[in-house]
């Protein structure tokens, strides 16, 4: 893998954390805030909230398989964009699509959605070189 040169770790950066910035506002002001209490009465499980888990789960896929495998900046910057993207999904259905009476679902989402968006976090920008793998011996 190339090691980013420093205008592709700002951009990189810049677009991580706008990214988990933006899952904690579009919370804040256009849910209302933190959802608390209790789900209503359901008739099972929401498609969207299956959906949502099978985004995350492709988002993780994309950041621990894929981006580590990635050979140049500009397809680990594609990447990591389309695994964001994923995971805000998750929080945009549980704002929008998952019913008001519920809070604890809705909590479940957006917390999923960040733990998701965390999980791109690009200590991978600066290359290979700049800091070793803990898990491999050498």
């Amino acid at each position: 893998m190339t090691a980013h040169n420093r205008q592709q770790q700002l951009v990189i950066w810049a677009i991580w954390s706008w990214m988990v910035v933006a899952i904690f506002a579009c919370q804040i002001f256009l849910g209302g805030g933190v959802p608390t209490g209790r789900d209503a009465a359901s008739s099972g499980v929401s498609p969207f909230v299956v959906l949502s888990i099978t985004q995350i789960i492709a988002a993780s896929a994309i950041r621990w398989l894929l981006v580590p495998k990635a050979n140049s900046p500009g397809r680990i910057l594609v990447l990591t964009i389309i695994g964001l993207g994923l995971s805000e999904a998750a929080e945009f259905y549980g704002l929008f699509l998952v019913a008001p009476g519920q809070p604890s679902t809705k909590l479940g989402l957006w917390l999923l959605s960040l733990a998701s968006a965390i999980q791109f976090i690009p200590l991978y920008a600066g290359g290979p070189k700049s800091r070793p793998n803990p898990f491999r011996a050498g």
